[in-house]
Formats: C-alpha cells, structure tokens, sequence
C-alpha cells in the first residue's frame, strides 16, 4: 500500500498541506475531493515523489519513497497529471508504448499488452493517427492508455495508478467510461487514487473517499458513509442537499440554489 503519515509542506510561510494522513490500498479506488486550493494537487505529486521537500513519510510497499530510483518508481506506479503537452507529432500507438520504456521484456510481449491496454480503452483504430490531431477529451484517454499501460503487467507486488483530476475534459459518457476502466485496474492488484471535481460520480465509484479542505483532511472513510451533507457543506462551504437513489441506495448530492453575496459569507 502506499501510506503517507504527517505530511506538511509549507511555502513562503503560508502550508499547503497540514497533517495529513492517507493510505491507498491496492484492490481499491481512493478519491480526493475538495475545493481549490486544498492542497490536493500538492499532496499527489508528494504521494508519486514529484516533489521530495516536504516534511513527513511516504512509504510505497513498506519501503520509503526516497529510496526508490526512477526505474524503480516506474515499476510500481504510475501518475496521469492535470495536463500533458505533448509537442511532437508522435503517433498514437507511440504515446502509449512510452508506459513501457521500464520493461524489459520482449517486442512481442510488449506490443501484446500494449493491443490489450488499447482495446480495453478504445483506443485500437487510433494507433497511427497523429496525437496532435486528436481532440482534449481523446488525448486524454491516450495519456490514460500509457498510463495503465505503465503498470497493465501482472506482477507479484501491488502497483499504483494516480490520477490528477482525470476527467476534466471529458463529457459525460467518456467520464463513466474512465471511472469505469480505472475501478476495473483495480482487479489487477492495483491501487488507484484520482483527484475528482464530479463528487457523485466519486462517490459511485470510489471505495474510499478523503475530504480535504486548507490542507487537511476534514473527513475520510468508506464512500458512502462520509457522503453526507454535513461533511460536503464543512468541506466546500456550500448548502447542498444529499439523497439516495431508490435503485441502488447511493447517495447523490444537489447544491442548492443560493446567491453571490451568501457564498461569500459562507466562505468566511
């Protein structure tokens, strides 16, 4: 599993992050939810090592993140961020082989995961097409295609896909369909964690769910259990209401309808 304990991160006098905890289980999906400037997206770049001056432990497989190599780390997890740019007018087929630049097996073997990652995201009859042609929402499922890609190999130890607000630019259906391929990664004996905005779609896919707010951790538990409007409204300073689907009993929020001047109270 990965654990971070304590984690503080601090920036010209103001921290970002304040004590927080999390664990990401494999076998599971953990999301973050929170406002802006929550310290969500400082906390997943601690979580993957992209940023190593923090105060605190990260520990990947009982072992400290500090003492992984790069080869290493890209064995064990692998991280879609916010944005990707890619300037070059690499094929399709050719973003989602660099997921397997840290393997070291053979050309047959690697194009044999790289036709099953691609079919499992719908991604086949794009392999030869420009990525620089493709729109925001399909860019974005070939980067989440490497990504899987990166750690799709069934291994004797958990590994760890991190998604940083992955369906940001995505309609609806495409959104299902990401959520939906990243809860079935989970069968592999990997973990997932995704910063999400969509708090219902969270809470129908996530196992576990972490509020944060000022950097941190309001609430974390069982999705359905923390999915509550007061925790929501502490969380985001917004009145909303939370129902139960009659079908399925998962809860689903709906903000309430309110004016400039009273969020701005409520802000404060």
């Amino acid at each position: 599993m990965i654990e971070a304990r304590k984690i503080e991160v601090s920036i010209g006098g103001s921290k970002l992050l304040n004590g927080v905890n999390l664990t990401v289980q494999p076998g599971t999906f953990t999301a973050i939810a929170g406002p802006n400037g929550a310290g969500k997206s400082t906390l997943l770049k601690i979580l993957s090592h992209e940023l190593t001056t923090y105060q605190g432990e990260v520990r990947i497989n009982k072992v400290a993140a500090a003492s992984y190599t790069v080869a290493q780390l890209s064995a064990v997890r692998a991280v879609l961020p916010q944005h990707t740019h890619v300037q070059f007018p690499f094929t399709v087929k050719q973003i989602v082989e660099m997921g397997c630049q840290h393997f070291k097996s053979t050309s047959r073997y690697n194009n044999e995961l790289l036709a099953e990652v691609m079919a499992l995201t719908g991604i086949t009859d794009w392999a030869n097409r420009n990525y620089l042609t493709l729109s925001g929402g399909e860019q974005q499922r070939v980067q989440l295609t490497r990504v899987l890609a990166q750690v799709w190999d069934l291994k004797s130890y958990p590994r760890y896909v991190l998604l940083d607000e992955p369906t940001s630019s995505l309609d609806i259906a495409q959104q299902q369909l990401i959520f939906s391929l990243v809860k079935q990664a989970c069968d592999r004996n990997i973990g997932v964690l995704a910063i999400v905005h969509d708090l219902n779609q969270a809470v129908q896919f996530a196992d576990h769910l972490y509020f944060m707010r000022n950097g941190t951790v309001v609430a974390q538990g069982e999705s359905k259990k923390v999915f509550t409007k007061p925790i929501i409204e502490e969380t985001f300073c917004c009145r909303v209401n939370v129902y139960h689907d009659p079908c399925t009993d998962c809860p689903y929020l709906v903000p309430e309808r309110t004016t400039l001047s009273t969020l701005k109270t409520e802000a404060v």
